[in-house]
């Protein structure tokens, strides 16, 4: 899709065109990121890690550069807001503080989405969001080395329920559905929730409570 938007890009004519067209463009990559829901197992080189420390917290930072095909990148900016009490345990941040720049990595996560339901591009200008998408990202798993393209059928199950049980709190924030209805399917599914969270590892575990941290910063803090 995003080779044929580049490509769709080049014909047109005026700067109009162009800007509802790229409009349109953000739109698309966020149903798109509705319909994929999550990417496991990505193939990329990490750059630019960095630390800093807000409060009681550690934002840590640092890009991963995807490469679907020869002479062709797409950038994902991650910030990664962790308690400085857990950085000893934290699976992101123990991966991530051991990596050098420009090392291969293999991740999991999602786009950013903005309030408006478009994807959230890094860049202030449109102007290379064709040739060089620049998303900004959360991070849900990275490793060093590859863990196939499928998760585990219990994990994947309990992925699948996380996005269930996050969209009723989504819609209530929108104020497309009331606080009573959200709790309503809330209590509906948490009873099958609960039952998929205690089949898991505890490293699996970890990755769901990574997972729904993720899609909640995504809708409250959605500009």
């Amino acid at each position: 899709m995003l080779a044929r938007n580049k490509d769709k890009s080049y014909r047109l004519g005026n700067k109009i065109l162009e800007k509802e067209f790229n409009d349109s463009v953000k739109l698309a990559m966020g149903e798109y990121m509705d319909s994929v829901k999550l990417f496991v197992n990505w193939k990329a080189q990490i750059q630019n890690i960095n630390s800093r420390e807000t409060g009681k917290s550690i934002a840590l930072s640092f890009e991963l550069e995807y490469a679907p095909e020869q002479y062709r990148k797409v950038t994902f900016d991650v910030d990664y807001i962790l308690p400085q009490d857990s950085i000893n345990t934290d699976k992101i941040y123990q991966t991530i503080r051991s990596l050098n720049n420009y090392s291969t990595v293999y991740f999991d996560g999602f786009i950013r989405k903005k309030a408006n339901g478009e994807a959230h591009y890094s860049s202030y200008s449109d102007d290379l969001m064709h040739s060089y998408p620049d998303f900004k990202f959360f991070v849900v798993d990275i490793n060093t080395t590859s863990k196939g393209d499928t998760l585990s059928n219990n994990l994947q199950n309990a992925v699948d329920l996380s996005f269930q049980a996050i969209e009723p709190l989504e819609l209530n924030f929108k104020k497309k559905i009331s606080k009573k209805e959200s709790s309503k399917r809330v209590e509906k599914i948490a009873p099958r929730f609960k039952a998929a969270k205690e089949v898991l590892t505890q490293d699996e575990k970890a990755y769901i409570d990574r997972l729904t941290q993720a899609l909640t910063y995504n809708f409250l803090y959605a500009q």
